[in-house]
C-alpha cells in the first residue's frame, strides 16, 4: 500500500533510546507514515544506512553536514562529527541499496567558529559541497541540500555546476527563505522541502510579503516536499517538545490549507513527487 506521507528528511536513527525508536516505528506503521533517515558525518551516515537496513519503508542518505567543518559545536542529539572525508562518504554511499541520495551537504555560514574568517569558511564548505555534488553525478543520485544564510551563494555554485555539465538533481531541505531566495533555485529545476517551521506563528517583525508562506503558495506545487527534520522543529501542536515523522501531516496539512486543496489530494502528489525523486516506488 502507497504511504500516506513521506517524511521526506529525519534523523530518527538519532532518537535517544531503542525504547523510544520502537515507540515512533509503531505509530509510522499505524499511520502508514515511511521517511529517509539522513546523514550527517560519516558515523551517523553508517548509522542511518544500518537503521534503514534494519526496517521497512525507511531509507538513507550519506553526507557530511556544512556546519561541521567550520565549527565546533556539537548537538547532544549528533554527537562528535569526526573528521570530514568525501572518500568515507562514497563508501557509505555506495555500501547499501537503501541509500537513495548523497547529504546532507551544503553551505552554513551562521556558526562559524572564532579565528575563522567567512571567506575561509566560505571557501571550506564550498569545495566540499562540490565534492558531494560530483559524487551524486557519478552515483546518479540526488542531493539534499542544508542552506543557511547562503542562498545566494548557492544558487551560484548550483548554476556553475550545471553549466559544467553535472546532471543535479536536488532539493533543499528545511527551506525557510522568501520568494526572492526561491525563485533562482526553481528556476534551476530544484525542489523545496518544508518543516514544522511553516506552522510557527510568523514573527511581529517578520514582512508578509517576505513570509515562507508566500513561497508555497507561489512555486509549482510538484515541486514541493515536506519532512519533519526530526527529532529538531516539531510542529505546531508539539512545537518544543521532540519531533517525530508522523507529526509530517501536520506539516503537509498547512501546506494544503495555504494552497487551498484538500490534504488528501495533497499528500497523493506530495508522495508521487518524493517517490519519484528518491526513486522509491510509492
Amino acid at each position: 500500500m502507497p504511504p500516506f506521507l513521506i517524511d521526506t528528511h529525519s534523523h530518527i536513527h538519532l532518537s535517544t533510546s531503542e525504547n523510544e525508536r520502537n515507540d515512533i516505528l509503531a505509530r509510522m506503521k499505524s499511520e502508514n507514515i515511511w521517511t529517509i533517515t539522513v546523514g550527517t558525518n560519516t558515523r551517523t551516515s553508517k548509522e542511518a544506512v544500518a537503521f534503514a537496513e534494519a526496517h521497512e519503508n525507511i531509507w538513507a542518505t550519506a553526507g557530511y553536514h556544512p556546519e561541521h567543518l567550520t565549527s565546533s559545536y556539537v548537538d547532544e542529539n549528533d554527537g562528535e562529527p569526526g573528521a570530514y572525508s568525501i572518500e568515507e562518504i562514497r563508501s557509505v554511499a555506495t555500501s547499501s541499496k537503501k541509500i537513495v541520495a548523497i547529504g546532507e551537504t551544503g553551505l552554513d555560514f551562521f556558526r562559524i567558529d572564532d579565528g575563522i574568517t567567512i571567506d575561509t569558511a566560505k571557501r571550506i564548505q564550498e569545495q566540499a559541497f562540490r565534492e558531494h555534488i560530483k559524487l551524486a553525478h557519478e552515483l546518479s543520485l540526488p542531493v539534499v541540500i542544508h542552506c543557511r544564510n547562503a542562498f545566494d551563494d548557492l544558487t551560484r555554485i548550483l548554476s556553475d555546476e550545471i553549466s559544467n555539465g553535472k546532471k543535479i538533481r536536488a532539493v533543499v531541505h528545511c527551506f525557510s527563505g522568501s520568494w526572492e531566495d526561491a525563485k533562482p533555485l526553481l528556476d534551476l529545476g530544484v525542489f523545496l522541502s518544508f518543516t514544522g517551521i511553516i506552522t510557527f506563528p510568523p514573527k511581529k517583525s517578520e514582512d508578509p510579503k517576505q513570509s515562507i508562506h508566500r513561497v508555497i503558495e507561489q512555486m509549482p506545487v510538484d515541486r514541493i516536499m515536506v519532512e519533519t527534520d526530526s527529532p529538531w522543529l516539531a510542529p505546531v501542536p508539539y512545537r518544543g517538545k521532540q519531533n517525530e515523522p508522523t507529526y509530517v501531516k501536520y506539516i503537509a496539512g498547512k501546506i494544503a490549507e495555504l494552497r487551498k486543496i484538500d490534504i488528501t489530494d495533497f499528500s497523493k502528489i506530495v508522495t508521487t513527487t518524493s517517490g519519484r525523486f528518491f526513486q522509491i516506488r510509492v
